[in-house]
C-alpha cells in the first residue's frame, strides 16, 4: 500500500467469500466509486467458479465510463493466496447451506419458538454459530500466519460470535463486523420525520442514536435530529402503518 498526495495505491484487499452475490458487489461498486483509492481484490470461495464470475465482473468496471478508480480483481485457489501480505481482509460467507439457514429460522417455530432473526440469538443463531465458529478459527489462524496487520471487516453472522471468535483463536488481530441494519433504522426515521412533520434531514448520519445489544438483536434507547426526540415520531409512524394495515384487507393464498 502507497500513499501519494491524498491517494492510497497498490491497496492488497483478501476476499473470504469472494463468490457472493451480494456483499462483494457491493463491494466492487463501491470502490469504483472511490477516486481516492486503488489496489487489487484477491477473491476466495469454495466455490471457485463463483469468484471467477466476480473476477470477470470486478475487471470489466474498469472500462465503465463512471468508474473513478482501477482495480484488479483475481480469484485465487487458496487462503494462503488470498492473505499474503493483504491490508485488508473481508469474510462474507453463507455457513452451510439456504436449506440450514431455513431451518435454523422456521424449525424453532414448530416449538412456539418465533425468532427476530434466526441466525443471531434464539435456537436458530446458536445452530448457526456452531456451524460457524470452527470457520472462524480457520480464518483467525491463517490470519495470524499470513497477514497479522491486516484490518479484517467481517459481515457473517451471528456477527457477534464470528467477531469475537477472530479474537479468541487471535487475540491481536485488528477486527470488526459491520451491519446496514442500524443504518437502516436512520433510514428510517430521517423519513418518518420528512413525512410527519416536514422536516428534511440532510443526511441518515444526522439522525444521532444510542444502539444496544448485539448485532441483529438490536435496541436504540435514543434517537434525535438537532437534539429533537425522535421516538415520538417513531411512535406516530407505527401507529398509522398498523392502522393502515387493518384497513387493509388480508390476502389469502393456498
Amino acid at each position: 500500500m502507497r500513499r501519494i498526495g491524498d491517494k492510497v495505491t497498490d491497496i492488497k484487499i483478501a476476499y473470504i467469500g469472494g463468490g457472493s452475490m451480494g456483499w462483494a458487489w457491493n463491494l466492487m461498486s463501491d470502490l469504483a466509486n472511490e477516486e481516492q483509492l486503488s489496489g487489487t481484490v484477491r477473491l476466495y470461495d469454495i466455490d471457485k467458479e463463483a469468484a471467477a464470475r466476480n473476477e470477470k465482473i470486478g475487471n470489466s468496471l474498469k472500462n465503465h465510463p463512471n468508474a473513478k478508480s482501477q482495480w484488479d480483481y483475481i480469484a485465487v485457489d487458496t487462503l494462503e493466496e488470498a492473505l499474503k501480505g493483504a491490508d485488508f481482509v473481508i469474510i462474507s460467507i453463507l455457513p452451510g447451506t439456504f436449506d440450514e439457514m431455513e431451518s435454523d429460522v422456521h424449525l424453532p417455530e414448530k416449538y412456539g419458538i418465533y425468532q427476530s432473526v434466526g441466525d443471531t440469538v434464539g435456537p436458530g443463531g446458536h445452530v448457526r454459530a456452531l456451524r460457524t465458529i470452527p470457520m472462524f478459527v480457520e480464518f483467525a489462524n491463517a490470519i495470524k500466519q499470513w497477514a497479522p496487520e491486516a484490518w479484517v471487516i467481517n459481515y457473517t453472522n451471528p456477527m457477534t460470535l464470528c467477531v469475537r471468535t477472530l479474537y479468541e483463536a487471535f487475540p491481536e488481530i485488528k477486527a470488526f463486523g459491520c451491519c446496514h441494519e442500524v443504518f437502516g433504522t436512520q433510514e428510517l426515521l430521517k423519513s418518518a420525520l420528512a413525512d410527519i412533520e416536514g422536516i428534511q434531514a440532510g443526511h441518515r448520519r444526522d439522525i444521532k442514536v444510542n444502539v444496544i445489544g448485539i448485532n441483529h438483536f438490536t435496541w436504540l434507547d435514543k434517537a434525535t435530529y438537532e437534539g429533537r426526540d425522535l421516538f415520538p415520531i417513531y411512535k406516530k409512524l407505527s401507529t398509522n402503518t398498523m392502522k393502515q394495515a387493518l384497513k387493509e384487507p388480508r390476502k389469502v393464498t393456498g
